[in-house]
């Protein structure tokens, strides 16, 4: 996953060190573009921060709920036709964290797992547990999986015995009870595991359906810049406006052309304006004082 795949809306945490002091900004993604993951605007004491050095941020992803944390190329401010906003630029792919912090409901129910789509090998399993973000089970001696398999598991559970699928990929090995267990991260949940864990939640709560009503839909809505106009265009009219930045237009008084890449009015570290130094003061002074010293011989010859 790409940073610029990041949903609008989501959370973006930054730590960052200023003057060597640590600190935490909080900001929202806009969308992403071909550059970065645009996000809202950051100020410090009336000014847009820039951070040109590498910086820890974590992503809570508001399509999937998951955290991503990365490090960052750079934070820098960028105009626009809508405005002042940042830009955060990660030139690495971003990974989920593979800790699972979502409730887990227990199942242990016996199952079969074939590896990498292996269909001509199954592998007995017991499912141990189940959450939004995936499930564990325990696996025998025989079976061998690393980090990094994709798995297909399905059991069975209920009065019905209905069958449930999914495929998840496994981020942890670890043990239960001394038997070798799998811990599997799930990237779509389908709805018949979304139905399962519904009933379990139920179930440990003592919740029946009567008793479960509907909640008005959620306000929080990520931001929209130009509401007459669709997202796509949006992307493309910003993604114009940091272009012309980065190179002006022909005829804008932006762009300089000189002959010389060396001139000092072009270079931003070099002013004619600077204070010179002791030295170049008594240069000029010494070469001055032999100027005068030949055009005195030059007027004597003239005599």
């Amino acid at each position: 996953m790409n940073i610029n795949d990041i949903a609008a809306g989501s959370q973006i945490r930054i730590h960052a060190s200023i003057n060597n002091h640590n600190i935490v900004l909080m900001t929202e993604a806009i969308f992403g573009i071909n550059a970065g993951l645009l996000c809202k605007p950051m100020e410090y004491f009336g000014k847009y921060m820039q951070f040109l050095e590498p910086s820890k941020v974590q992503i809570r992803n508001k399509r999937d709920g998951r955290v991503y944390k990365f490090m960052s190329t750079s934070i820098t401010p960028v105009k626009t036709r809508y405005g002042n906003f940042h830009l955060i630029k990660c030139s690495s792919a971003l990974e989920p964290e593979n800790s699972r912090k979502s409730e887990r409901f227990s199942l242990e129910k016996v199952g079969l797992f074939r590896i990498s789509g292996n269909s001509a090998t199954l592998h007995n399993c017991i499912v141990h547990d189940i959450s939004m973000r995936g499930m564990s089970i325990i696996i025998d001696n025989n079976s061998k999986c690393k980090v990094g398999d994709r798995i297909d598991i399905t059991f069975r559970y209920g009065e019905l015995l209905h069958q449930y699928e999914a495929t998840a990929e496994v981020v942890r090995m670890f043990t239960v009870s001394g038997r070798p267990a799998l811990g599997c991260s799930i990237a779509n949940m389908n709805v018949d595991i979304i139905g399962l864990l519904n009933a379990k939640k139920n179930e440990k709560y003592g919740l029946s359906e009567s008793s479960i009503t509907a909640t008005a839909p959620s306000t929080d809505t990520s931001t929209n810049l130009n509401p007459e106009i669709s997202k796509e265009q949006q992307i493309v009219e910003v993604e114009e406006d940091l272009a012309r930045q980065l190179i002006p237009e022909k005829n804008s008084p932006q762009r300089k052309i000189s002959a010389n890449p060396l001139d000092p009015a072009n270079l931003e570290h070099i002013s004619r304006e600077q204070p010179k130094t002791l030295r170049q003061q008594r240069k000029e002074a010494r070469m001055a004082e032999q100027a005068k010293a030949i055009e005195n011989l030059l007027d004597l010859r003239d005599v």
